[in-house]
């Protein structure tokens, strides 16, 4: 599994630094239908608030 380097959402519990600290990640689809058709289109299901 490729392990996640770089995250930009500063209010995440998991981002030190802007480096993800989980052990894994979940992404999922945001849009209303789960069709996606571009990075904006999804979501980190593993976000936590600190």
């Amino acid at each position: 599994m490729s392990k996640v380097t770089k995250c930009m959402c500063e209010e995440c519990h998991y981002n030190k630094a802007h480096e993800c600290h989980a052990d894994g990640i979940e992404v999922r689809s945001s849009g209303a239908d789960n069709k996606v058709q571009s990075s904006e289109g999804t979501c980190c299901n593993t976000f936590k608030r600190s």
